[in-house]
């Protein structure tokens, strides 16, 4: 899911985004494979990760199941997303993306790949941009409305699990709602492909009203859902700073 932005750039910059996520659409065609040897696969799965990828991954999962000396969880909300998907019975597959290009700025994104009507098994992605959220300033211009600041104080790793938060929050209002999944289904994902066979077959800027109309519909429900998932992120956040003595002393 795209970041907050405000209403009159959001309009441009979504577009923007979309040429970054539609070029990845082309080769995937909203395809996805099953993990090997897996036939009742669900939860958070690493099989399209590499070697390398997997090493990243794993750092990140340490930091995510952190305990205090107790043997307590040090981020409990963010844990619960975290079980929360594991236990869905839908199907989330992870990627890793370290692309330097500079036209792409999202941090992260969760999309829904191939939707159930019965809402028994979706299959969706959450991708995370490790150069991207390397890259993120960090200052009071980035601060969101109730003042936070993302990334504030967080190592490169945090800020990993702080995007993942994000988009694990995006995974269970979504996968765990059958009407929220069939509007995103509708809504996002149906306009991306509108938009993207626009794209390939365009001639000049002029968009027809229809797909306008569904852009300001899709942009509606994209900042409805951001509003959830950014509540999500700060706590996970909070989380995040408040473990970091404990998490060092535990090293």
């Amino acid at each position: 899911m795209l970041r907050r932005l405000s209403l009159t750039v959001a309009h441009l910059l979504l577009l923007a985004l979309l040429v970054n996520q539609i070029n990845g659409q082309e080769t995937q065609s909203r395809k996805f494979e099953s993990p090997s040897g897996r036939t009742n696969f669900s939860g958070l799965i690493t099989s399209r990760l590499s070697i390398k990828e997997l090493e990243r991954w794993k750092e990140i999962q340490r930091i995510v199941f952190a305990e205090d000396a107790d043997r307590r969880p040090l981020h409990p909300a963010l844990r619960n997303l975290w079980d929360m998907v594991e236990t869905s019975g839908h199907a989330v597959f992870v990627e890793i993306a370290s692309t330097t290009r500079t036209a792409t700025c999202t941090a992260g994104s969760f999309a829904i790949e191939r939707f159930d009507p019965q809402g028994e098994k979706h299959i969706a992605v959450i991708k995370l941009n490790l150069s991207s959220i390397d890259h993120a300033a960090v200052s009071p211009s980035a601060a969101r409305d109730n003042g936070f600041i993302p990334f504030q104080g967080l190592s490169k790793q945090e800020r990993y699990v702080e995007v993942l938060g994000h988009e694990l929050a995006h995974a269970v209002d979504i996968l765990t709602n059958l009407e929220r999944a069939g509007k995103v289904e509708e809504m996002i994902e149906k306009t991306n492909e509108i938009l993207l066979s626009w794209r390939q077959n365009q001639i000049g800027d002029y968009m027809a009203p229809e797909i306008n109309r569904r852009l300001s519909r899709r942009d509606a429900l994209l900042k409805d859902l951001e509003e959830q998932a950014e509540r999500m992120e700060y706590i996970v956040w909070q989380e995040l700073v408040a473990s970091k003595a404990a998490r060092e002393a535990g090293r």
